[in-house]
């Protein structure tokens, strides 16, 4: 039996994960996570600072110890929002590789879109409506229509991204960011030209809201309420919220932001939470390849 890995370098949490091909189809065997929160250390000039390098460095050696255990045969490193952000991602890429000897894939926005969306689509049949994947340092929006993606945005901004922008400094105002937001996604035609009634979020910013909003009864107007009422509540009150992990509350309320404003523009009628990654989505796009004889992805 051969495995390979997959290592997802994302601005929340880095993981492994080994695959086997089982029957021509990829397969998960096992995965390993660390956090490591890239996203924190991403200055407003979006520079990465040393400390979140050595952090990658930390956990990719940590990796290596996985892939030796299963002998793997190829490994495939590839990184989203955070590196593709930094503006010296060239001098993070070679600090990388001078200690690790692992060449890292930058994936551009709308190929990380479209790998969630591929995700989502193993798990769930979508006819009409919006993906919302909101990571640490972008948030990515998916249009559907007819069952079949239409449209891919990526917007440089994530959950950490705007908590540190927002949330850190008391001159920043979150209302102007979101009613900035709501505004261009008002003006961008290519969202409206069908009623989009199903919201769907498949990244760890809203999974965590799941227990707390009532999807068999939704109203657009009290899911607005319970976030608004999140957003105020005071620090030392909102980190006594029990049903957010510990490591999701440096991030919790940037990644309200986008939710906030996409559930203000658009009709919405239902709204359901999953938690995806962009390795299901690559998997997904591999297997999708094999059945086909044209490649569905190409990086």
């Amino acid at each position: 039996m051969h495995y390979v890995s997959m290592i997802e370098i994302g601005s929340n949490s880095m993981k492994c994960t080994i695959c086997k091909r089982d029957k021509g189809l990829w397969c998960i065997v096992t995965k390993k996570k660390a956090q490591v929160h890239l996203a924190k250390h991403l200055t407003k000039d979006r520079i990465l600072k040393e400390q979140a390098v050595k952090k990658i460095i930390w956990a990719l050696q940590q990796f290596k110890k996985v892939e030796e255990a299963y002998v793997c045969r190829g490994s495939f490193v590839f990184a989203t929002g955070a590196l593709r952000m930094a503006r010296n991602q060239g001098d993070v890429l070679h600090a990388i590789k001078s200690q690790i000897h692992s060449s890292i894939q930058i994936l551009s926005g709308r190929v990380e879109a479209l790998l969630g969306y591929l995700a989502l689509k193993e798990r769930v049949c979508l006819e009409t409506g919006i993906v919302l994947d909101t990571g640490g340092a972008s948030t990515e929006l998916t249009m559907v229509s007819k069952s079949s993606a239409t449209y891919f945005q990526s917007y440089p901004f994530g959950a950490l991204t705007l908590s540190n922008d927002f949330f850190c400094a008391e001159t920043a105002d979150w209302r102007q960011f979101v009613g900035q937001l709501k505004e261009h996604l008002a003006k961008d035609q290519v969202f409206h030209t069908a009623p989009m009634r199903s919201l769907i979020t498949i990244g760890g910013a809203h999974h965590f809201l799941k227990e707390h909003v009532q999807t068999d009864s939704f109203s657009t107007d009290v899911l607005k309420q319970q976030l608004y009422e999140l957003l105020e509540k005071a620090e030392e009150e909102f980190v006594q919220l029990k049903w957010i992990p510990k490591h999701r509350i440096a991030s919790f309320k940037g990644g309200l932001l986008p939710l906030l404003a996409v559930i203000d523009v658009f009709p919405v009628s239902e709204i359901t939470f999953h938690r995806l990654t962009i390795t299901e989505g690559l998997i997904a796009a591999l297997n999708a390849s094999h059945k086909r004889s044209t490649p569905l992805l190409h990086v």
